[in-house]
């Protein structure tokens, strides 16, 4: 066998965009680093990397020889992970990433529940407003919402549940509003939206009661693209947003928010879609498996819980 050791430091310097990176990160000496790359290059007979005083950047060669070199460091760290599942005291890291919202009100609580039952893993959590690409920031999970259910076949997409959808302002703005009936009617209040978006925002509704569709198109009051600052506006008398039901279910219980819909409408939202998106379905890190059984029944529980009477 080759000196497959020098692969693994050879995935190191991609991923951390240099030598001198992957040397800290390493605890080596770089010249030590160049040196096992240089031989490595020699072995195989092509160069890997084109080397400037400033970076290094991948060959074509290099490239190809990469995506072999990181199915080798996945099958290691994976090979790691189930000596430590059998040794029965799980270990090591998981990387999760979703949206600041989500990970606020929904991902600490349960994580503050899954530490205490694995106190030797460790969490980074990788927050965005925007989707997160699960391969190009190298987390081993990414938690998605969608209105629509979704596609991508480089990807294994394993739904959690629905999210339940709801049309709420303060109580204050409503003071002197009339409730709706229609969802066209929108277009006389101050809609929030969660888009950052120049243009028109669309949004589909259903009637419960003919099955009828309508899609709404109008221009937001306002527009932000994290959640938190979405329910922020609302309970600042700004106007009316679309928010998931377990993120205003208090303020609702409370009577500080309201619903837009009259009592006498039959239109609804549809619901959200939440997934958990991960690289693979086989050979799964340890944590990751823990993290996803321990996980998924309660977010399950808090995101959609079942009424009482039912």
């Amino acid at each position: 066998m080759e000196k497959l050791d020098d692969l693994l430091l050879f995935a190191e310097v991609v991923e951390h965009a240099g030598f001198s990176s992957a040397a800290r990160h390493l605890g080596i000496q770089r010249s030590k680093l160049s040196r096992h790359i240089a031989e490595l290059e020699n072995r195989i007979g092509v160069r890997l990397f084109h080397r400037n005083t400033r970076n290094v950047v991948l060959t074509p060669a290099g490239e190809e020889v990469y995506i072999h070199a990181k199915a080798l460091k996945q099958s290691a760290q994976n090979a790691f992970a189930i000596a430590t599942d059998l040794a029965g005291d799980p270990k090591g890291t998981l990387r999760i990433g979703c949206s600041s919202t989500f990970a606020q009100e929904a991902l600490i609580p349960i994580l503050h529940l899954f530490l205490r039952e694995y106190p030797k893993i460790n969490i980074i959590i990788n927050t965005s407003d925007q989707h997160i690409d699960l391969i190009s920031t190298q987390v081993d999970l990414v938690f998605r919402i969608s209105s629509r259910q979704l596609v991508d076949s480089s990807l294994v997409i394993r739904p959690v549940c629905t999210l339940p959808m709801r049309l709420v302002a303060s109580k204050n703005y409503m003071k002197h509003k009339e409730k709706i009936k229609h969802p066209d009617e929108l277009k006389t209040l101050h809609f929030i939206a969660l888009s950052v978006q120049q243009g028109l925002f669309a949004k589909d509704f259903f009637n419960k009661e003919d099955h009828d569709a309508w899609t709404l198109k109008l221009e937001p009051y306002i527009r932000c693209g994290n959640m938190s600052v979405l329910k922020s506006a609302v309970l600042q008398d700004l106007g009316v947003a679309i928010l998931p039901r377990y993120l205003c279910s208090h303020e609702l219980a409370s009577g500080q928010l309201v619903e837009v819909f009259s009592s006498e409408s039959q239109w609804l939202l549809h619901d959200s879609l939440v997934n958990v998106l991960l690289p693979t379905r086989q050979h799964l890190l340890l944590a990751t498996r823990l993290f996803l059984d321990f996980a998924i029944p309660l977010l399950r529980e808090y995101l959609n819980p079942i009424p009482q009477g039912e």
